[in-house]
C-alpha cells in the first residue's frame, strides 16, 4: 500500500487554500471528509490539475482576521511570510492613483485631519515622501508639542534638534511608571540620542523589566549593540545585523515605532536623510515575504503533489488524521468520502 506522511500544517494550510477556490467540488467534499473512493478519483484528478493551475497564479496573501489560522500553520512550517508585502502592494496602488497627492472625496470626508500617523509613515516607507509631506506638516501643526509632531517634521524633511528628543525621555528612571505616555517602545530609544553610556545603560535596565516579552526583544537588543558601540565592545556590522532584526520584528500596527531606532541608526551608522532611511527600511521589509505565489509555499504544494501521485494508482485516497501528522494512503476510504459526516 502506497502511502505519504504530511505534517499537520503542511495539510492545514493545504486544506487553507483549497477551501478559496470554487469549482472542485469533489476535492472539497472528498478531501475535507476522509478520502476519495476509487470511482471517483478521475474526476479529483482532474480537478487536482485545476488546483495546481490556480495555485501557481494565486497570489500567496495572507489577511487577518480571516486567515489567522494559515498564519500559524506557515509559523509552524517556517515559511516566510510579512503583512509587510501586502502594505507595500497597497501604497503602491495609492500612490499610483495619487490618493494622498489629492486627499479628496471619501478620504477627506471620512478623515479631515488627513492620514494617520501610522498610515503617512507606511507612506514614506515606500516611497511615497512627495505625497506625504504635505499631510506630515499638517499634522506636525495640529499634534503641536507632542513627540509624533516632532517625527512628522522629522520625516518630512525639516532639522529635528536632538536637545528636544531628550527632553521627552526625562530621567531613566521615569520609564519605571506604569502609565508612561508615548509607550516605552517609543521614549526608551531616546536615552540614546546622545553618547551618554550611563545614562542608556541605566533606562535600559529600567526598562527591561518592563518589556522583558519577545516581542519586545529585537529593540533591547538593538539598542543594546549601540551602547557597545559606543564603549567599543561591538562592532557596526553586528549594530546592522541588530537593527534589521529589529525592523523584521516590527508588525504593520506597530509601524511608528520605526522612527526613533531609523533616527539613531542613521545617526550612528549610515547618515541619509530620513526618506531615504526609511525607504531602506521599507526595501527591508518588502524582501521578508519570500513566497510570492501559492506555487512558492513547498509544503503546501508537497501536499499537492502527494495527493497527485496517490490519486493516478487509482486504489482510493484514503485521508487519516493523527496527532502531528496526516496519513495519506492508496486505498478505500473508511467511510465512502464521508457522506455519513454530512
Amino acid at each position: 500500500m502506497e502511502s505519504r506522511h504530511l505534517s499537520a500544517p503542511a495539510w492545514s494550510a493545504f486544506k487553507a487554500w483549497l477551501l478559496k477556490l470554487t469549482g472542485v467540488p469533489v476535492s472539497r467534499l472528498r478531501l475535507l471528509t476522509g478520502g476519495c473512493p476509487a470511482e471517483e478519483l478521475p474526476a479529483l484528478a482532474k480537478e487536482l490539475k485545476r488546483v495546481r493551475a490556480d495555485f501557481k497564479k494565486r497570489p500567496n496573501e495572507v489577511s487577518a482576521p480571516a486567515d489567522e489560522g494559515l498564519r500559524k500553520d506557515y509559523a509552524a512550517l517556517g515559511v516566510p511570510w510579512s503583512a509587510w508585502s501586502e502594505a507595500a502592494s497597497e501604497i503602491h496602488r495609492d500612490l499610483k492613483r495619487k490618493r494622498y497627492a489629492r486627499w479628496t472625496g471619501v478620504d477627506a470626508l471620512e478623515f479631515p485631519e488627513g492620514p494617520a500617523f501610522g498610515d503617512l509613515v507606511t507612506v514614506v516607507l515606500f516611497g511615497g515622501v512627495e505625497q506625504a509631506r504635505p499631510h506630515l506638516l499638517r499634522r506636525a501643526s495640529l499634534a503641536a508639542g507632542s513627540l509624533e509632531a516632532l517625527w512628522c517634521r522629522w520625516l518630512a524633511g525639516e532639522p529635528l534638534e536632538s536637545e528636544t528628543l531628550r527632553a521627552f525621555a526625562g530621567a531613566p528612571e521615569q520609564l519605571a511608571e506604569p502609565l508612561y505616555t508615548p509607550g516605552l517602545d517609543e521614549v526608551l530609544p531616546l536615552f540614546f540620542v546622545e553618547p551618554d553610556s550611563a545614562r542608556a545603560a541605566r533606562a535600559l535596565e529600567v526598562a527591561s523589566g518592563k518589556m522583558g516579552g519577545s516581542r519586545s526583544q529585537p529593540l533591547l537588543d538593538f539598542l543594546r549593540s549601540l551602547l557597545g558601540l559606543w564603549r567599543k565592545e561591538t562592532s557596526m556590522e553586528e549594530v546592522r545585523a541588530r537593527f534589521d532584526a529589529f525592523v523584521s520584528a516590527v508588525a504593520p500596527s506597530g509601524v511608528s515605532q520605526l522612527c526613533a531606532p531609523a533616527y539613531l541608526y542613521g545617526r550612528y551608522v549610515e547618515a541619509h536623510p530620513p526618506h531615504v532611511l526609511l525607504e531602506q527600511v521599507g526595501s527591508r521589509l518588502e524582501r521578508i515575504a519570500v513566497p510570492a505565489k501559492v506555487a512558492d509555499v513547498q509544503p503546501v504544494m508537497e501536499a499537492l503533489t502527494a495527493l497527485e501521485e496517490l490519486t493516478a494508482m487509482g486504489l482510493g485516497l484514503r485521508v487519516e488524521q493523527g496527532a502531528g501528522d496526516v496519513l495519506l494512503s492508496a486505498q478505500e476510504p473508511e467511510t465512502r468520502g464521508g457522506d455519513e459526516f454530512l
